[in-house]
């Protein structure tokens, strides 16, 4: 180590050992000495605010429910904390500070204000903007360097998960297409595998007499009839994997959809588009809760969310990158950078879902091959999410002329396009894709789009399909997809 940067390591750990020193000091002259270190964080994390569940205190602690619980049992006791009930909901219990803890919260917040008051003075003024940047960006080093720290050096090798009360034997999940694309025929088959296989609810009642009269009512009886057969089946094949549902939380119908799969017996829900009011439509907590995401960002909301509103977390996350089919959560502008990105964003959002005590990775988007299944298990995925291999396989419900367009398929033929949504939608080249590009035809209804081309007009429809979708060249099993990425190499 150089004499500069042995000199920066001995500030910083003088640094936080003189922080630390004086916090403790500050604690024992005041009246509220009986405090520790860990109990003054944990008063700060419920803060002086609306009272907290104890899983939202937990992740803004990045602590496990059982260790606060040691904690705030402590607070309770010394008068600082009281539990209370949650008036909406009474079977929820909330935390809040007494009115000795809110006068404890207050003293450390003003200690801390004199204290870093004091030792920004130090810094003059016309340099603070830069002392600040330069902060910021040591921070955003360790934040990447905490990431990174997922990194697997381990051979790839898909182990069995755990989605909140459920096991996944094989994590595998096939991606919820719609219209009826991802039906019960391929999910329960993937089930047979012991993977989790995912039905599309967006207009998947397309093909029922009374989908023009009401469309949400036919989707909804569809989406009922078509999980109960894919329980059906799979319970016939003794298949040991998970049935759910994918739904589209833009969809205006998507509480719907929830409420319906719920009824109709789904293990899983997976939501795209940013659901952070999922648990409010299933409160069943037999029912795994997945939300998509493209970002740490997007998985911090949703923890967010999630705990402070409903007392729940994620029971996984599902991270679609920006090589997946259909809509992407990039803009087009964001698309180049998060490509080249894509080992660092997997990496940062495992970090975010490793907070939580069991929140497992599936990471999808351009999963064609084994090789693009172990870049990902190297950056942190738990387990794999695949579309369109799945699409060119026997067992998909798709009509075999829609599975020839992927047969057919070249790189050259997939394209990027603008969703009504004002998001990316990767699909193939059709002429009404290439119409929607030149012209910017907008709006336009994307999955009557995507109905037109699985009716067979692909010409005056989409085709959402991933950037690998040019590799399928032969109609495949789903158990030789399951076997391709789980047989050990020699």
């Amino acid at each position: 180590m150089d004499k500069d940067l042995n000199k920066i390591h001995t500030l910083m750990r003088q640094l936080f050992g003189l922080v630390h020193r004086l916090e403790d000091e500050a604690i024992k002259a005041s009246e509220f000495s009986d405090l520790s270190r860990a109990e003054i964080s944990a008063i700060m994390a419920i803060g002086t605010g609306r009272p907290k569940t104890m899983t939202h205190v937990a992740n803004i602690l990045e602590i496990n429910v059982s260790t606060l619980t040691t904690t705030i049992n402590k607070l309770v006791k010394k008068g600082y904390v009281e539990r209370l009930r949650d008036d909406k909901d009474r079977r929820i219990v909330k935390i809040g500070l007494s009115e000795k803890g809110i006068a404890a919260a207050t003293e450390r917040d003003s200690f801390m204000g004199e204290l870093l008051r004091g030792a920004v003075e130090q810094v003059e003024p016309d340099k603070l903007r830069y002392f600040i940047s330069a902060i910021d960006n040591i921070n955003q080093y360790f934040m990447a360097k905490s990431s990174m720290s997922y990194l697997k050096t381990t051979p790839f090798a898909l182990e069995p998960l755990q989605l909140g009360k459920r096991d996944l034997p094989v994590p595998i999940v096939q991606a919820g297409m719609s219209l009826g694309i991802a039906g019960p025929k391929l999910a329960s088959a993937v089930a047979e595998e012991g993977g989790l296989g995912l039905i599309g609810a967006s207009d998947i009642g397309w093909q029922r007499e009374d989908f023009a009269r009401d469309r949400m009512e036919a989707n909804v009886k569809a989406l009922q009839e078509k999980v109960a057969e894919a329980l059906k089946r799979r319970k016939k094949r003794s298949g040991k994997g998970l049935i759910g549902v994918s739904v589209l939380w833009g969809n205006p119908a998507a509480r719907e959809y929830v409420k319906a799969a719920a009824k109709s017996g789904a293990e899983v829900i997976v939501a795209s588009g940013l659901p952070t009011d999922l648990p409010k439509y299933c409160t069943d907590k037999n029912i795994a809760l997945i939300p998509v995401v493209s970002s740490r960002r997007g998985a911090a909301a949703i923890v967010r969310n999630w705990t402070q509103k409903y007392n729940r977390v994620p029971d996984a996350f599902i991270l679609q990158g920006p090589f997946a089919a259909g809509l992407l959560g990039f803009k087009e502008e964001q698309l180049d950078r998060a490509e080249q990105e894509w080992g660092r964003i997997i990496s940062d959002v495992k970090s975010e879902a490793s907070k939580l005590e069991n929140c497992p990775l599936l990471v999808g988007g351009g999963i064609y091959r084994r090789e693009d299944a172990e870049f990902v298990y190297k950056y942190g995925a738990d387990g794999i999410l695949m579309g369109t291999r799945f699409v060119v396989t026997e067992e998909c419900d798709a009509p075999d002329g829609y599975k020839q367009l992927y047969l057919n398929c070249r790189k050259n033929d997939v394209t990027i396009i603008r969703s009504p949504m004002k998001t990316s939608v990767r699909t193939m080249r059709t002429a009404f894709s290439e119409k929607i590009a030149e012209d910017g035809e907008d709006p336009y209804d994307l999955f009557e789009a995507v109905r037109r081309s699985v009716a067979g007009d692909p010409d005056s429809g989409l085709v959402f399909c991933s950037e690998n979708a040019g590799l399928a060249d032969k109609i495949d099993t789903v158990k030789d997809v399951f076997r391709e990425f789980t047989t050990q190499k020699k």
